[in-house]
């Protein structure tokens, strides 16, 4: 059972157990009190209303004689007077209370008792409940001829109790789960902080039940944040370390092509050249990615001007006359991200544009309601939907129009998605209105 029911939620179910017992008994001492009170408020109620009715009566009689020679039978209390020298005005009797004037004692059978000043009288009146009589209910005078409408709390005590406890249960859940509500918020953000590039964000010690997710999730995340430290090191060691052995074969083929004269052979020089140069701008491509992959910090950050920013990229370009970039700029944008990561953005996707473009590429700017959208097309053969996904991914192509023969080493869009992912934005694809591929980027303004 114990392997059910972790330490958490026994501590919790012995405490609503607890809470629900407590306020059960709480609640019968209050109302058994505010009986004993109702009781007492009543039976004076009554008792002044006797009173008065025969102060009424008495007029100008004198108060020793009036009242020793009443007749109490015709009344619903037994009425005595007593005399200033008497001291105690019964035997074996409680004071309970004093309440509106008068003091009220309890006789040994359960019966009331209460004494009231008379004005002008030496003595005092007593009027208490008739021993044969004691389950004559006394507010049943009051109420008929005061005509004040009598509140009785043990008609409500179920809802009293109900209400009981069900203050008292909120207010013992409230905490430990105010608690575990903050616990989970904790383990959400390092979970996102984690899943943005942040590698060394480790989750706070917590208490039961998430002890064992957060040491799980820290095992986690430590074995993942070495793996992945292992394949930076290996993806930018590797790229450097060929990078030795192309500059050496560079400068055989420099030197081949300056002895050679034959047609065939320099062309065949010239080709290695190529493949040299490609597999150079892939190490580029490679490093790049691999940096991209590590979280950026936020003092890298600054004020740019998109919209010459976008402009000067476009004019670094090498465009042929047949490919005319137009760009549209809807409002004056200033931005505030890493340069260096939305240079990676801009270029990829404009050189890819270029690339597959047959006449045309547009890029525009416009602005959302906290963000800012840039949108860049061609009007080139596109891209298949079923594709739109994988194009991200590092060395995908598509075995339509984009394939090697374009140039493109399979990296470019996947550099694109981890520099906007840095920048907290968002990249989708769509098909153009002129039938090539559309990129739309979302970044957040600031």
């Amino acid at each position: 059972m114990s392997s059910v029911i972790t330490p958490f939620f026994r501590r919790l179910y012995g405490s609503l157990f607890l809470a629900i017992l407590s306020s059960v008994i709480l609640t019968f001492l209050v109302l058994e009190k505010w009986n004993e009170y109702d009781a007492v408020e009543d039976f004076v109620s009554d008792t002044l209303f006797v009173k008065n009715l025969l102060e009424s009566q008495r007029k100008s009689e004198a108060a020793e004689t009036f009242y020793s020679n009443l007749n109490s039978e015709l009344y619903p209390f037994d009425i005595q007077w007593l005399l200033p020298e008497v001291n105690t005005p019964c035997n074996d009797c409680m004071y309970l209370s004093r309440y509106k004037s008068v003091e009220v004692y309890e006789l040994e059978e359960g019966e009331l008792l209460s004494i009231h000043n008379i004005e002008g009288a030496t003595g005092q009146l007593i009027i208490s409940d008739k021993v044969e009589s004691a389950d004559f209910s006394s507010s049943h005078l009051s109420l008929e001829h005061s005509g004040i409408e009598h509140f009785d709390i043990e008609e409500y005590s179920i809802f009293i109790l109900l209400f009981v406890i069900s203050a008292v249960i909120g207010l013992v859940l409230y905490l430990p789960i105010r608690k575990l509500q903050k616990e989970i918020n904790h383990l959400s953000q390092i979970s996102y902080q984690f899943g943005n590039g942040a590698l060394d964000s480790r989750v706070e010690p917590l208490s039961e039940p998430l002890t064992l997710l957060a040491n799980t999730f820290n095992k986690m995340a430590q074995s993942l944040s070495s793996k992945v430290n292992e394949s930076q090191v290996f993806a930018q060691a590797v790229p450097h370390e060929l990078r030795t052995p192309l500059s050496r074969i560079q400068l055989a083929t420099g030197i081949l092509r300056n002895k050679l004269n034959d047609a065939e052979q320099i062309a065949l020089i010239e080709n290695i050249d190529q493949y040299i140069a490609d597999i150079d701008e892939l190490c580029s491509q490679v490093i790049q990615l691999s940096k991209l992959n590590i979280q950026s910090k936020e003092d890298e950050d600054e004020i740019l001007g998109l919209n010459h920013f976008i402009q000067y990229r476009v004019s670094q370009l090498p465009l042929t006359e047949q490919i005319y970039v137009d760009a549209n700029f809807d409002d004056d944008v200033s931005i505030n991200c890493n340069a260096a990561h939305l240079r990676l953005v801009i270029d990829n996707l404009l050189k890819n544009a270029v690339q597959h473009a047959k006449h045309k590429v547009i890029i525009s700017v416009g602005c959302l309601e906290q963000s800012v959208q840039i949108t860049i097309e061609d009007d080139g053969l596109g891209i298949p939907e079923n594709e739109y996904e994988n194009i991200f991914i590092p060395y995908a192509r598509l075995d339509s129009s984009r394939t090697r023969k374009t140039g493109g080493l399979g990296l470019g869009l996947a550099i694109v998605k981890s520099a906007v992912s840095q920048l907290n934005g968002d990249i989708t694809v769509s098909s153009a209105d002129s039938g090539g591929a559309m990129f739309k980027i979302t970044l957040p303004l600031r």
